[in-house]
């Protein structure tokens, strides 16, 4: 009897060494590359001729919207234009000047003040106050949807986290907690049916999820996104967003973005956007063809388009690709996720980088 308990024992640990290490396998780093640090003080901006890029910065209590130049070295210089247009927002501006009119003001600016505006990349806010609730798109690349076994097409679900600033720390409030890049689109206009095409602005976004929450509120019965997504997702201070807003010219300017998403320096995540399944007009179509269905959140439940439109300023979270921790036959281990202490770097072309630490 001793050796058959003795046994029983052996082959339980083993099975649990066995269930470890495979869960380790498979969330092992999909890259074997480190974050080069150069790109966070100095990143690329777009060429003027192809897309503006708009950050905010505050001075004695007054937003002040920055027309960028250039990046370098973590200081950020570009010409301010709170003087002419007090607390108007980069979309405003927009929207009375054009691109075109914005590209004149730049002229004018460079020509009367050529120096410009120098602040620290520390110094900067959101970009654009951003109309909530905002709308996701879930296993929009086909590696992700492959690594979480999700047969489905792509869907959409409601993220009711309100946007937080690119360096804001994230509380865990979970034993699962996950990332996910995201290339978010912001709509320059209102946008009231489905074939509405608008100008889209461009901002980097990390999607936060309580993995266990979602895997307590999912119904497998239910059309995917409308159980679970909304609650795991929801939570304060689950979406920071970039400190650049690009507004671009040609609606395929979106198509030039790489992103990445590194923690404690290592590679997890790098993408270009063009390998989205959804392209931008068609989550716009299908936020149309969703609003009809009712998405819960805990007992309650809520819309994806409570206005019955998108509004101008509404985040649009396009998906995330591959290399995100959550596999389904990994979710018993908490030791894999992230944890206190953690840091989540997100970087685009373009686009600057999000820094946040895990409390």
């Amino acid at each position: 009897m001793k050796t058959i308990l003795q046994g029983a024992a052996a082959l339980l640990i083993a099975g649990i060494f066995g269930l470890m290490t495979y869960s380790l396998y498979l969330s092992r780093p999909l890259f074997d590359e480190h974050l080069d640090t150069t790109i966070l003080a100095s990143p690329a901006i777009a060429p003027q001729d192809q897309a503006l890029t708009f950050a905010r910065f505050v001075i004695e209590d007054e937003v002040h919207t920055l027309l960028v130049e250039h990046i370098s070295n973590g200081q950020v210089q570009g010409f301010d234009l709170q003087p002419a247009f007090p607390g108007q927002h980069p979309i405003a501006l927009y929207q009375q000047l054009g691109f075109d009119g914005l590209l004149a003001l730049r002229a004018e600016h460079k020509t009367t003040s050529p120096e410009g505006t120098t602040v620290p990349i520390s110094a900067l806010r959101q970009p654009q106050a951003f109309n909530y609730p905002h709308i996701a798109a879930g296993t929009n690349y086909a590696e992700h949807a492959e690594e979480v076994y999700v047969d489905d097409p792509p869907f959409l679900f409601p993220k009711l986290a309100k946007a937080s600033t690119f360096n804001a720390p994230v509380k865990a409030m979970t034993s699962h907690l996950d990332f996910e890049a995201e290339l978010c689109l912001v709509p320059l206009a209102d946008i009231a049916h489905p074939e509405q095409q608008v100008p889209m602005g461009l901002v980097l976004c990390n999607d936060f999820t309580d993995r266990w929450m979602l895997l307590r509120e999912l119904r497998l019965a239910a059309a995917m996104g409308t159980t679970g997504f909304a609650s795991a997702k929801g939570r304060t201070g689950y979406l920071p967003v970039g400190y650049l807003l690009v507004i671009p010219r040609d609606p395929e300017f979106y198509t030039q973005i790489d992103f990445q998403l590194y923690v404690n320096g290592e590679m997890r995540q790098n993408a270009n956007a063009q390998s989205m399944i959804l392209k931008p007009q068609d989550i716009i179509r299908q936020a149309f063809i969703s609003a009809a269905q009712t998405y819960h959140r805990g007992e309650g439940s809520v819309r994806l388009l409570p206005s019955g439109q998108i509004p101008a300023g509404t985040l649009i979270l396009s998906g995330t690709p591959g290399g995100v921790i959550f596999k389904p036959l990994n979710a018993w281990n908490p030791l894999l996720y992230l944890a206190p202490g953690d840091q989540v770097i997100t970087a685009a072309n373009f686009l600057g980088h999000l820094d946040n630490t895990v409390e």
